[in-house]
């Protein structure tokens, strides 16, 4: 037992190192200034890393763990299209200058696309979201069930005493 617990301190603390590598990191990103974009470039960004941040109360188990870590990468060829802001910027800067040419109907074009791939992925995550809520009742409906079947067995264990008792008083 108390070989698991230590197990499970060493994980948290494991856990803890890498949330605030996480923090540091992205703060890092934040406070970087932005890399200048070619203006001419029609070809969207290349797809950028996501970094996955849990809160600490859902990092139970190394099991969960490796859930939360399987979903995004589920999802990591959709998450890249997240990154539009170059793209708005071209456009913007194509809206303007007040020209509307085959570069600035591509770039609409583009950004319709990358919106599309990005409502995509926000169905996609919020029906994953469903079914684990889903999932999290069902879950709660069988602890009740088990809850109450094994209350009816502790209620028929002491019928069942109290019948063996009464036997056991009555023959002499």
């Amino acid at each position: 037992m108390q070989q698991f617990q230590q197990f499970q301190q060493q994980q948290h603390f494991i856990q803890q190192q890498q949330y605030q590598q996480q923090q540091q990191q992205q703060q890092r990103l934040l406070q970087s200034p932005p890399l200048p974009q070619p203006q001419q470039s029609l070809q969207s960004p290349p797809p950028q890393q996501t970094v996955v941040h849990t809160p600490q109360s859902m990092m139970h188990t190394p099991q969960q763990q490796q859930q939360l870590v399987q979903t995004p990468q589920q999802h990591q060829s959709l998450a890249s299209h997240f990154h539009l802001y170059p793209m708005v910027e071209k456009l913007t800067d194509a809206i303007e200058n007040g020209t509307r040419d085959q570069n600035s109907d591509a770039l609409v074009t583009e950004l319709n696309s990358h919106f599309e791939k990005c409502q995509q992925l926000l169905n996609s995550i919020s029906g994953s979201l469903g079914s684990k809520t889903m999932t999290v009742d069902g879950q709660k409906r069988n602890v009740e069930e088990s809850e109450q079947l094994l209350q009816q067995r502790r209620d028929l264990i002491v019928e069942y005493r109290k019948s063996i008792e009464d036997i056991v008083k009555i023959e002499p």
